[in-house]
């Protein structure tokens, strides 16, 4: 956590800019010094989906209903797991029940008490079939308040890494939003975080101000605004007339010319989040109801054949993304797992880009190209605003499927539409046969990515329920899955990483993915204040202080 607010003064040019970015008043003491208000102004990439933390689980938005919302448990900068609501914890002998004491004295935002009922109540909401988060308690048999401040969760089998699926659930109060629409739990958010709900104008501006009945320790800044700025050279603009007081997801084009402004600083980390193409080869009618389903000569699925896989894979060229896309500020991506996660294979390697041996792949899947000069038709989904140069990306890919006779549709969305057309709730028109998106996890953990990646899924639905719930490609390996459910049951780290390795490789092998790239989180902020990254890349406002 950031430390407590302290006072800091600047010079009254410098004020005047910060007035412009921020919107806010001084305050000048007996002596006629004036004390800059701490409040600052965040440009993003979007804006958020949804003030009611359900429906949607993007970064984007979950990090700002992180400012309103409370969790049990929480993420310190680097993911390490920490109390948060719940003060303190037990674990049976055979890591099936846990039992979490809850911190008295917390106060909801409108003054209500916060007890074990409203983690009842939101645990029983992140179950609905409109939720996001079914995946928290996928592995939990039941949950009971055993008093006010003490709930117990029983898992259906041993599970060490509860606690890295707890930290995502935030919890509601029970008493304002029992009987409501999910919608105007959206309009009127009441949690007991560090910062309380202003106002929202939807594609301009969310403001906070801090709420100083929080629990623990007060964050620096005030007063905070989250401005969505989908556009990368707006984003920039706005950081240099000083607009804003931070950006995200600095564009990679502008890094050397910012670096050149003396009231700017960069800072940049590697980064968890993968960007990578889900191929749905495991079912016979992929998107069938879709508005541009997947054709070829013969009525088949081309994906369902590894040969085909293989092929797009080496179509391919990633090395010349990143150098010409991403100014070289990306690490080519040998499989979903960064390099330091828990199941992390040093042994599986990228497939070398090799157009030559996709066409002759494709030649023997049984896939000629045709009159036109093409073998099949595919659809590729993407983002065009959530991830870095994401529809230039697509554009990329598709344009190197093309060179080696697959006709593209490129059909790029808005990040909202694009999460939702995807989505494992949309099943009425199993929209995506083919799409290009980005994951990360904080936890640390690939076993919890596992069961989310690559853990078998149906075209008609969960095999497991709430497993697989982010395999778009409905990769089903029964192998694979009960590695993971061996892995989720055992406590010893050394082991649980041997047997995720067994895991990534098999899935390599299956080409059940096509991964592209690791981006690498890029901020810019203005001098006046210290930004601190975090590795899961959530922007929190706690993570920025005032300098001295």
């Amino acid at each position: 956590m950031c430390k407590k607010a302290m006072g800091i003064f600047l010079s009254m040019a410098l004020l005047m800019s910060f007035l412009v970015g921020c919107g806010g008043g001084a305050t000048t003491d007996t002596k006629g010094q004036t004390d800059m208000p701490k409040e600052v102004v965040i440009g993003l990439a979007g804006d958020a989906y949804s003030l009611d933390p359900y429906p949607l689980n993007e970064t984007i938005t979950n990090a700002i209903n992180n400012h309103l919302y409370d969790t049990l448990v929480e993420s310190d900068r680097e993911v390490n797991i920490q109390p948060a609501l719940a003060e303190s914890w037990d674990i049976s002998d055979d890591a099936k029940i846990w039992t979490f004491h809850l911190r008295k004295d917390v106060k909801f935002h409108n003054g209500n008490d916060f007890t074990a009922d409203d983690v009842i109540y939101s645990f029983d909401r992140s179950k609905e079939e409109a939720s996001a988060f079914k995946y928290c308690l996928s592995t939990v048999e039941s949950y009971k308040a055993i008093d006010d401040y003490t709930v117990e969760v029983v898992c259906i089998e041993p599970n060490a890494l509860l606690l890295a699926h707890l930290k995502d659930l935030m919890i509601l109060d029970k008493e304002t939003c029992d009987g409501q629409t999910d919608e105007w739990i959206a309009l009127n958010p009441n949690g007991t975080g560090r910062y309380k709900f202003v106002e929202h104008i939807r594609g301009d501006k969310i403001v906070f101000e801090r709420n100083e009945d929080f629990w623990g320790e007060l964050p620096d800044a005030e007063k905070v605004t989250f401005k969505p700025i989908t556009n990368e050279g707006t984003r920039t603009a706005n950081m240099v007339s000083g607009a804003v007081d931070l950006i995200v997801d600095v564009p990679v084009r502008d890094i050397e010319t910012l670096k050149t402004n003396k009231d700017i600083e960069i800072v940049d980390r590697p980064s968890l989040r993968i960007i990578y193409l889900n191929l749905a080869g495991w079912t016979d009618t992929p998107s069938k109801d879709a508005k541009m389903p997947l054709k070829s000569p013969d009525g088949s699925n081309p994906f369902k054949d590894i040969k085909v896989r293989e092929a797009m894979y080496r179509a391919i060229n990633e090395e010349e993304i990143i150098e010409k896309i991403m100014n070289t500020y990306a690490t080519p991506a040998p499989s979903y797992i960064p390099e330091g996660f828990n199941g992390y294979n040093k042994d599986i390697k990228r497939l070398e880009y090799n157009p030559q041996l996709a066409e002759k792949l494709l030649d023997e899947a049984g896939y000629p190209k045709q009159s036109d000069g093409y073998r099949f038709e595919v659809t590729l989904d993407a983002s065009n605003d959530r991830y870095v140069n994401d529809g230039e990306i697509a554009t990329a890919v598709a344009g190197y499927f093309e060179k080696v006779g697959i006709k593209v549709n490129l059909n790029l969305m808005s990040r909202t539409t694009f999460f939702k057309y995807i989505g494992a709730n949309n099943r009425e028109g199993d929209n995506t046969h083919l799409c290009m998106t980005g994951w990360a996890d904080s936890g640390g953990e690939s076993a919890l990515m596992g069961l989310d990646l690559v853990y078998s899924m149906s075209q008609d639905g969960y095999i497991k329920e709430n497993y697989g719930g982010v395999n778009r490609g409905y990769y089903q390996n029964p192998e694979v899955d009960k590695l993971v459910d061996q892995a989720i049951a055992t406590a010893d780290e050394e082991e649980r990483d041997k047997i995720m390795q067994q895991v990534w490789k098999i899935a390599a092998d299956d080409i059940s993915y096509i991964p592209l790239h690791f981006q690498q989180d890029i901020y810019a902020y203005k001098k006046g204040i210290v930004y601190h990254p975090r590795v899961d890349a959530y922007v929190h406002a706690w993570d920025i202080e005032f300098s001295k």
